[in-house]
């Protein structure tokens, strides 16, 4: 039967996940997200903070050092950091999916090296990881399943005795200049099919050859580092492979899953914010002697925002509940939170936003921040266009 009673461990890591945000992030969140520098815009002592409770390890085992928790404990913290700011959880969100993608595909020997450090909070400040998928040609690019090799990935790994030699670029990488750890998606056959020629790479910053360009300047999720990584012969050896060679598709594909949700926990956790502070506003604006919220327009359009809100939780709930309990069925509910609860957060932001009318469109509230950030949800991840493309051909499809 399904059940989404919280337990006594889920409230408590709710709770501690909460009252962090409210202390540690939500202060700072609006003069970061001012900085006119991407450089600057990092919160790197609240990212330090946040990696001392564990929040980057949630998803790493045990057996690694990390805190082994399941999927709706992961959306239950991301959701509470998003409704502080969104691009800080972010952070967050895409390092736990990457830790998660090596620690169900790394040997022991690459668990120790990889995991090891990263769940160590001791050393570096950062803790976090970035995985270079998105190319110049776009995202969608790299799940082509036409047959013709000529299309998909463009980035290149070709092996030199046991040695593989890396060139390209992969660009709005999250995580890019903060990560301790790069993935990447190279191509290490281009004679065959994109699905069958991609293999995945992990390396260090340090390494030669490699390096971080262009940070984005970005028009929201503006504590989110963001920008471009560029591989120029960089050489790697067979140990630095994830997985078998070839493999590399299904591997990414198999992390999709954990950032849908994590996508879903993203939105749920900003419009959450966004729906608050318009019932706040609501209740103490007063036009003609009465609380707009006593006028049925805008209590429509409150009540509609929170039956928006309910609807994606059960969605993400019931989707981490399934996965938490190994029911593993086919990728599309995955996809379906993400489209869903992306749209969602467009809608409900620009909602709250109309709520405070004139004042919502200045920057003395942070209605327009919401909207800012809302809407590169439906584009991250895989666009929610595309997203359906493969969720139609997965359904109707013979």
């Amino acid at each position: 039967m399904i059940d989404f009673t919280f337990t006594e461990e889920q409230r408590q890591l709710q709770d501690l996940a909460r009252r962090f945000a409210e202390k540690e992030v939500r202060p700072i969140a609006a003069e970061y997200d001012g900085r006119p520098d991407p450089r600057d815009s990092f919160a790197a002592e609240a990212s330090r903070k946040a990696c001392e409770l564990g929040f980057h390890a949630m998803l790493v085992p045990e057996e690694h050092g990390g805190m082994g928790l399941g999927m709706m404990d992961f959306c239950l913290v991301i959701e509470e950091l998003a409704a502080a700011d969104i691009g800080f959880a972010m952070n967050f969100g895409v390092s736990c999916a990457i830790s998660k993608m090596i620690a169900d595909h790394a040997n022991k020997e690459q668990c120790e090296r990889w995991l090891r450090p990263y769940v160590d909070t001791s050393g570096s400040t950062h803790h976090l990881l970035a995985f270079g998928g998105t190319e110049p040609s776009g995202g969608t690019e790299i799940f082509c399943p036409e047959p013709n090799p000529e299309y998909g990935t463009r980035s290149t790994a070709r092996r030199e005795g046991d040695h593989y030699v890396l060139n390209g670029a992969k660009n709005f990488i999250t995580n890019a200049s903060r990560s301790e750890l790069y993935g990447c998606m190279m191509r290490s056959d281009k004679s065959k099919a994109n699905f069958e020629s991609n293999s995945v790479f992990f390396l260090g910053p340090d390494t030669p050859g490699f390096s971080v360009g262009k940070l984005e300047n970005k028009m929201g999720h503006r504590l989110m580092s963001n920008g471009e990584l560029i591989f120029d012969n960089v050489r790697l050896s067979r140990d630095d492979m994830l997985g078998q060679e070839g493999n590399g598709v299904p591997i990414l594909a198999g992390t999709l899953g954990v950032n849908s949700l994590g996508a879903g926990a993203l939105a749920l956790g900003l419009a959450r914010t966004a729906y608050d502070m318009a019932v706040d506003y609501a209740k103490q604006r007063v036009i003609w002697g009465r609380p707009i919220t006593q006028y049925q327009t805008i209590g429509n359009m409150l009540v509609d925002m929170k039956m928006h809100l309910e609807t994606t939780r059960l969605l993400v709930q019931r989707v981490a509940w399934a996965v938490d309990n190994k029911i593993h069925g086919d990728t599309v509910h995955h996809s379906m939170v993400k489209v869903y609860a992306s749209e969602m957060a467009r809608k409900v932001t620009q909602d709250a936003l109309q709520v405070l009318g004139g004042s919502g469109y200045m920057k003395d509230y942070p209605a327009e921040k919401y909207v800012r950030d809302a809407m590169v949800i439906p584009i991250y991840d895989g666009t929610n266009q595309v997203l359906r493309q493969f969720m139609a051909m997965d359904m109707y499809q013979a």
